[in-house]
């Protein structure tokens, strides 16, 4: 009997619920049909029966009769408000709009923080900004959206926005990781702190209005590495170029072939380099050469001057298709037509701060590059063809939203994109030849530029892969460079032999010690640089006022060491060193050591660097940076004497606190970060207006008033100071500026020197020879002996060889392999 009660819950549970009755009187009048036979495994329990049924909801109390389920066909169902609040969230409304009067944001308003976000999208309606508060940087309505796809973090409405956001100290890592997917990217910092705001505020200047704030930095694909050293927190730099590339064309007039030829500017910019690439030429239907300088150059970001042809817009979409991650810009070039573009560079020169002495550094730097065509300040903007100065007109415009249009104005950085000097491999050699990446999966693996590159440093890695692209055709030209990596691979030699050569005596020896020195010299100087900072990079953030303190000193310093290393090779002939003792006998490496070791560099670099104070740079204590005194940086010093002013009149205050309360050895305590507490005991009785800050079962520490208020000045005084060193450091480096062509060029030397030295190692790796040239009188013609394949010597354990080959002025092959083999020997 004990069991019953559960099969009959059992039964109730498995079998087939009865409708529901209308009404209590009609369940009691009506019979209800017994239900149909239960499952054999249970067919011995029994259901209720309709009398006690009706017994059972007479006793419970009435309730409403359950209307049967409507069909949902004949109902209007109301349309769901998600897309309206995804709207209302998303996007502000106008900016002529009050939404403090109306229902947005729950009939509350903008709150002062987002009525700033909203004034700075109105003002930067294409950047996703990303605004500082507090200790996170927040993003608001469409920019949290884009930034929780991009970064996998949670966006959430928060009154009037959706809103998400990242911690300040991670702030370049997530930069980098929007400017990849291709966003332009805004960072909004406040620009006064809490102790000016209060200051303010007492002075009765707006103590309600929120922290001012304004767009401190953007970045794009392009501008990201010029601006990278003011961005604190994670986020590894590229090696590699990226080049911001504007391309212009106009149609060439020819019946019947409209559209067809083209001629084509382009200008090409590597803002964190300073190189400025330039060049117009005539292009044909297939955009071949448009495309050559594409391949060449692998722009991250590209800027079309419209209206272009229709050729030309479909080659560059094509390039900067969705899966290249290169951003595009389309611009107008209307207004810079008709004289517009040149009367737009002329205006940047007349505002540029280029003095005498960069003029000169200038003609300096032409002298290393005697090869390239450069322009030069106001002339070489007059000499421009028509396209290339409308390109460089909308570079420049573009150039101005990031703060980075004075590179134009240095001559120093222009180069042709073609030269008379070297060979212009088109588009299809590059890739038939797999110079800059393989035609496998497109990686730079097994291609002819990583095969050759034994560079030590990034810039000159950059350097390295331009020679590969552009190599020479001057005869005078290939031999100095010969003569250059021969002498440098001759001092490796000695360097292995020299127990055997310092046996020797006599002069002999003193020439092999020079050879040795050569080789030992360069490899420590290169090593250094490629253990530092990308110094090429380096010196144009400084150009561009973006480098911090720590990035500044590590620069120069680096810059410094080269140069002072460098100037223990004898180089020219004078009365005391002959011919034969002088380390260096090439003229090209000559000149490259001399102006990377160049005095007026160096003085120059021992002159900022005593400015500074190293330490506090690589702590990054910006208010203790500058070694300031009354005629160096007198605004620094004057803030260092307010700061210690207001100190002095604490250290004042505990002076009458000690005969205040009778006690001799009374000092300020400073605990968890809090300065300047009076700690007494527990039954010492203190004053009713002194505030407890903390305590422990047998102290307790308060702050007076004096101190609260001295303690305010002081703290207003730092800050002060502190901005006062951010000026001082911003007029600091715009001062660089002077100097900048003077260390561009050291740089570029160094550059030269590391591609050098890294054909000399591959030349003594390999065992590779040197190709000898006939006298100028006798017939071009081509003689190889025991030719190799140089991918496929770094690829199989037996070289491939080619027979012996001569050939004149035209030769046929029988294998195609045996001609890809010929054309990468030469």
């Amino acid at each position: 009997m004990a069991k019953q009660p559960k099969q009959q819950v059992l039964s109730r549970f498995f079998s087939p619920k009865p409708p529901p009755p209308t009404s209590t009187a009609a369940a009691a009048a009506q019979p209800v049909a017994p239900p149909p036979p239960p499952k054999p495994s249970v067919s011995t329990v029994a259901s209720f029966s309709p009398a006690k049924r009706a017994r059972a909801l007479s006793r419970s109390p009435k309730t409403a009769a359950k209307r049967p389920r409507p069909s949902p066909s004949p109902v209007s169902v109301t349309p769901p408000r998600g897309a309206a609040v995804r709207r209302a969230l998303l996007e502000p409304p106008p900016p002529g709009s009050n939404p403090s009067g109306g229902d947005g944001g729950g009939g509350r308003g903008y709150t002062p923080l987002e009525q700033q976000v909203v004034d700075l999208k109105a003002r930067h309606p294409d950047v996703l900004l990303m605004v500082e508060v507090g200790y996170r940087f927040r993003f608001f309505g469409e920019d949290a959206a884009v930034a929780a796809s991009v970064l996998g973090i949670v966006a959430h409405p928060d009154r009037s926005f959706l809103t998400a956001s990242v911690p300040t100290f991670r702030l370049g890592f997530h930069v980098r990781r929007l400017v990849d997917a291709g966003h332009k990217v805004g960072v909004v910092r406040q620009t006064e702190t809490a102790a000016i705001k209060a200051a303010a505020a007492a002075r009765g200047g707006g103590g309600a209005a929120p922290f001012a704030r304004e767009l401190s930095a953007v970045y794009t694909r392009a501008t990201i590495e010029a601006g990278a050293g003011e961005m604190e927190g994670g986020g590894a730099p590229e090696e590699g170029s990226r080049y911001l590339v504007c391309v212009v064309d106009k149609e060439v007039d020819a019946v019947g072939r409209e559209g067809f030829e083209v001629k084509v500017g382009v200008v090409a910019i590597e803002v964190s380099t300073g190189e400025v690439v330039h060049g117009e030429f005539m292009d044909g239907a297939a955009r071949s050469g448009l495309e050559a300088v594409l391949l060449g150059l692998a722009p991250v970001e590209v800027i079309l001057g419209t209206p272009l042809s229709f050729s030309t817009e479909k080659l560059m979409r094509a390039y900067a298709g969705p899966a290249s991650n290169v951003r595009v810009e389309c611009t107008s070039r209307n207004c810079f037509s008709e004289g517009g573009a040149l009367a737009e560079l002329m205006s940047l020169f007349e505002k540029s701060e280029v003095n005498s002495p960069t003029i000169e550094n200038d003609k300096q730097m032409m002298e290393i590059n005697e090869e390239d065509n450069n322009l030069r300040g106001m002339e070489g903007v007059m000499a421009m063809p028509e396209l290339v100065a409308q390109a460089m007109a909308l570079s420049v415009h573009y150039l101005k939203g990031f703060g980075m249009e004075r590179l134009i104005c240095f001559g120093s950085s222009f180069r042709p994109f073609t030269a008379n000097t070297e060979m212009s491999l088109s588009a299809n050699a590059l890739q038939q030849l797999e110079v800059l990446k393989n035609n496998s999966d497109g990686s730079i693996e097994g291609s002819l530029f990583q095969t050759m590159n034994n560079t030590c440093t990034a810039f000159g890695s950059r350097l390295f892969r331009h020679w590969l692209t552009h190599p020479l055709c001057d005869r005078n030209l290939i031999c100095a460079r010969h003569d250059a990596i021969s002498e440098i691979s001759e001092s490796m030699g000695s360097r292995q032999d020299s127990v055997s050569i310092r046996q020797d005596e006599g002069d002999g020896c003193c020439a092999a010690s020079a050879r040795s020195d050569l080789s030992t010299i360069l490899s420590s100087v290169l090593t250094m640089l490629g253990r530092s900072l990308d110094s090429q990079r380096g010196i144009t953030r400084i150009f561009h006022c973006k480098a911090t303190a720590k990035e500044f000193v590590g620069v120069i310093q680096a810059v410094l060491t080269a140069g002072k290393e460098l100037r223990k090779l004898v180089l020219e002939d004078t009365d005391n060193v002959s011919s034969q003792h002088r380390t260096v006998h090439s003229s090209l490496l000559r000149r490259l050591i001399s102006t990377a070791s160049s005095s007026a560099v160096l003085a120059n670099a021992v002159k900022l660097l005593s400015c500074l104070d190293k330490d506090a740079a690589d702590q990054g204590d910006m208010i203790n940076l500058f070694i300031s005194s009354v005629d160096q940086f007198p605004e620094v010093a004057e803030g260092h004497v307010t700061v210690q002013m207001a100190k002095q009149k604490l250290d004042l205050l505990i002076v009458e606190y000690r005969k205040q309360l009778g006690m001799r050895s009374l000092e300020y305590k400073t605990v968890s970060g809090t300065a300047y507490l009076i700690e007494l005991p527990v039954d010492r009785r203190v004053p009713s207006n002194w505030m407890k800050v903390n305590s422990t079962k047998k102290t307790i520490r308060y702050h007076t008033p004096e101190v609260l208020k001295n303690l305010d000045n002081l703290l207003l005084a730092k800050e002060e100071l502190a901005v006062i060193c951010r000026k001082t450091w911003h007029k600091f480096l715009m001062d660089f500026g002077k100097y900048y062509a003077q260390f561009q060029a050291s740089v570029e030397s160094l550059a030269a020197l590391d591609c050098l030295y890294s054909l000399a190692t591959l030349a003594k790796q390999n065992n590779y020879v040197q190709p000898n040239f006939v006298p100028e009188n006798e017939a071009s013609q081509i003689h190889i002996k025991d030719g190799r394949h140089p991918k496929k010597l770094s690829i199989l354990l037996m070289a491939f060889r080619i027979k012996p080959s001569e050939f004149d002025h035209i030769s046929t092959f029988s294998s195609v392999l045996h001609i890809n083999t010929f054309i990468y020997l030469m």
